[in-house]
């Protein structure tokens, strides 16, 4: 079965580059994590930006100093934290991606609200395609898509620590184990969508026999009509 891995990063958004990217997670559906965060962001660009000051640089290992009047006037790397093990450069980390993806076909990629994430992942190898190893996935499912397509107003809430990269992509694979759950409810299978076209039919026909009675040929054209169906509309149980 094709491999399932959950993204998440954070981000300077306004530097697409590689030294906007602040640090990245991934883990999958056996648990495997993998957390970096990118010893050759650019902290200082940040200094500015109140949200990452506030809500992001206090999960990194890293020091944020500030003035008498408490505005931020450099950001240092701090060996001493505990998630310092965790810094390394944006080549090693374009590494240990490359070897955590390896598989014959790249795995599926889920993120929420992805784009940047996968732009991101993408510019650790200069965003050429024709340079990144086959395995990294090129595309990605969305969560806010999945979660639109199926009406879900609200998602359920994060328990672990919004905007530290490895929990979110954690909380990315419960909301799509949640989203998933939801699509096996609502959505009515090839074979259980034939059986009740045959169904109908009998509501016409009372003599007509039953499905178990049909030859396969018979039971081969419920199904092709059922396939047909459930590609054209959005048929639910």
């Amino acid at each position: 079965m094709t491999r399932t891995t959950y993204l998440d990063c954070e981000f300077d958004p306004r530097n697409m580059a590689v030294p906007g990217l602040l640090s990245l997670g991934v883990t999958d559906d056996d648990g495997t994590d993998y957390y970096a965060v990118n010893a050759d962001a650019d902290l200082g660009a940040v200094l500015d930006h109140a949200f990452i000051v506030e809500h992001v640089l206090p999960h990194m290992p890293v020091t944020v100093h500030r003035d008498r009047a408490g505005t931020p006037v450099a950001i240092d790397f701090d060996p001493s934290h505990p998630h310092y093990e965790n810094v390394r450069p944006a080549k090693e980390i374009a590494a240990d991606l490359d070897r955590y993806f390896e598989a014959p076909a790249a795995p599926r990629l889920v993120a929420y609200y992805g784009a940047q994430d996968a732009c991101r992942l993408h510019s650790l190898w200069d965003n050429d395609w024709s340079e990144m190893p086959v395995h990294i996935p090129r595309y990605f499912t969305d969560i806010q898509v999945m979660a639109d397509d199926l009406g879900v107003s609200e998602l359920p809430e994060q328990q672990s620590t919004a905007h530290h990269a490895l929990a979110d992509a954690r909380y990315n694979r419960d909301a799509y184990r949640f989203l998933r759950g939801l699509q096996k409810q609502r959505h009515i299978g090839v074979e259980d969508f034939a059986r009740q076209l045959h169904a109908n039919s009998l509501l016409t026909d009372e003599s007509g026999p039953y499905w178990e009675a049909l030859t396969f040929k018979q039971r081969d054209a419920y199904r092709r009509s059922a396939e047909q169906l459930l590609a054209q509309y959005d048929i639910r149980s």
